[in-house]
Parts: structure tokens; sequence; C-alpha cells
């Protein structure tokens, strides 16, 4: 995992709500820019910090790697003089309830910042609108990290637990995904595949049990996420394709779930023992489950354990 910084007060609100970050490939003048190659150089799981108006007001987390993409519409008169053709990045945006100001703790970060291509001046601590993403070491970006985890809101700070621990998710996906290149069946190694990103037959038969998410009452299914209740690694074949060991989430429901700071009691009730997610889930205006009803037998199997390994 990388960390960097990326300078947009042009474009901040476009990127941020549009959930990507972009650059030209070059200068006006045709010229290499380092902080536009560096777009090139993010991968799934480096960790962004927005800075625009002399604070950083969301963290991010890099979902796919660089692409080539026109300038955005939305930018409008923006960057006139930019070359139309350049890199995109997606991003998953967080907001941060109370911003950070870098120049108020510029004492800490001065001896951190990069000696060349700094994101901002070295000497005034004020941003440098000539780098649009610097590359940061990992001390400095892990002092920023706890300087916003102090002055962050505890929906925040689960944010950053999960963005510490996605690195590890992503090398266990690639891990698990990898094993299973040794079914023998194609149709079944396709079916455990999908089951693995919660796509496929997986999915379909946990709808049939739990066509909602039972904490936030959405319907929509295209917007949550299928998830097992049982690791995966710690399943049989049809453990993994069972309907009863999975529940159907509203993606920021699932990280808690899935990280077992969240559980259901056999009734449907909601149970939480986490300090930092309950106060997340109250950030959230989340006080219990949305929908509360029993689980049937099977179901139940798989919750007891789940609730014996929540995490407190």
């Amino acid at each position: 995992m990388a960390f960097w910084w990326v300078n947009h007060k042009q474009t901040f609100k476009e990127e941020i709500q549009g959930g990507f970050v972009w650059s030209p490939k070059t200068n006006a003048n045709g010229a290499r820019n380092v902080s536009y190659v560096n777009l090139t150089r993010c991968a799934r799981g480096d960790v962004v910090f927005s800075y625009a108006n002399g604070r950083i007001n969301q963290i991010g987390m890099v979902e796919t790697a660089a692409v080539t993409a026109q300038k955005p519409l939305e930018f409008g008169n923006a960057g006139q003089n930019w070359n139309p053709e350049g890199w995109l990045v997606r991003v998953n945006w967080g907001p941060l309830q109370e911003p950070l100001v870098p120049q108020t703790f510029f004492e800490l970060l001065q001896p951190l910042l990069p000696e060349r291509h700094s994101p901002i001046s070295t000497t005034s601590g004020r941003g440098n609108q000539g780098i649009y993403l610097a590359g940061l070491s990992e001390v400095l970006g892990e002092l920023l990290l706890k300087l916003i985890e102090e002055h962050a809101d505890p929906a925040v700070r689960v944010h950053l637990v999960v963005l510490a621990e996605e690195g590890d998710y992503t090398a266990a996906l690639l891990s698990d995904m990898q094993q299973l290149q040794k079914v023998p069946s194609i149709t079944e190694r396709d079916a455990l595949s999908k089951a693995r990103l919660g796509q496929g037959l997986f999915r379909h038969e946990v709808a049939k049990l739990e066509p909602t998410c039972r904490v936030t009452g959405l319907a929509r299914q295209e917007f949550l996420v299928a998830s097992h209740i049982k690791p995966w690694r710690d399943c049989d074949n049809s453990e993994r394709l069972s309907g009863a060991n999975g529940l159907l989430l509203s993606p920021h429901v699932d990280k808690l779930f899935d990280r077992h700071w969240i559980s259901f009691d056999s009734s449907g009730q909601l149970l939480c023992e986490h300090e930092a997610a309950r106060e997340a889930l109250r950030c959230w205006g989340i006080d219990g489950a949305n929908l509360i009803r029993p689980f049937n037998r099977d179901q139940e199997q798989f919750l007891q354990a789940h609730r014996e390994a929540l995490r407190h």
C-alpha cells in the first residue's frame, strides 16, 4: 500500500462526487510532468489524501489502476489549457467530519516532506499547486492517518481501519482465486469463483432468503453486497455456495459484518460490542436493525459461529 496526496482545488468537487482523480498526460507544452505520471503508479488499495483550500477534507482508497481517459466533461471551464487526453484513477472517497489543516501540524510534517515534488511548501506549509499528485513516504502517510484518526469522527475511524485491512483482503482474495484453479470441474470452478466475489449462484441463493438489507432496509439489490457469514477460507465447497451462509447488506454495513464488528442474534436483532463500530452506526443514524425477523435453522448454524467471533 502506497500513500498519495492530491492537490485539486480547481476540480475538488467534481472529482470527489465522481469518485476519481484525473490529470492530463503531459503539460500544455507536451513536457513530462512527474505529478501526472504518478497516476500511472497508483495501485488498488493505495491511500489518497484529498487537499483543497488549505485542508484535507477527504481520504480515499484507489479502486482501479490508471486508464487513458479524456478530460471529464464535468470539469467545465477548469483547466482550459490542459491537454484533453489524460489518466483517470478510480478512488473510493470518504469525507472527514473535521478537516485536517496540515499547516497546523507543519512542524511535525516538515521533516518528512519530499525533497522534490512536495505537495506543500517545505518552508511555509501552503499548498503547492504546481504539484497535482505527490507520492508520500510510508512514515508521512502513517502520520497523516494518525492525525486524521485523532481528529475524525467514529465513522471515519472505522473507514481508516478498513483502508488498513484492504491490502490484506486483496491478497487473501487473490490467494483464494488461485486455489480455485485446482478445482477440476470447470462448471464448479466458475460457480465457486463467482461465489467468492459475491456473484452468480451464491448471490441468487442468498437473495431468496435475504432479499433486503436487514440493517438499512434497502431493497435495491443492485446496491447490496452478498457477504458470506462463515468466512470463505473456513468453508467447504457446499457451504461456499449455500444461500443460508450469506446476507445481502448495504456496503458500509457489510464492512462491519465481514470484520465481525457487528452480528445478529437468532431473532434478528443487531449486535455490536465494538466501540468505534457502535459509534459509527450512530453517526450513520443506525440504532438497530431496520428489519427484525428470525433466521431459519440453517442460517442460525452459520450465525452462531459468527457471533462467537464478534470483536470488541
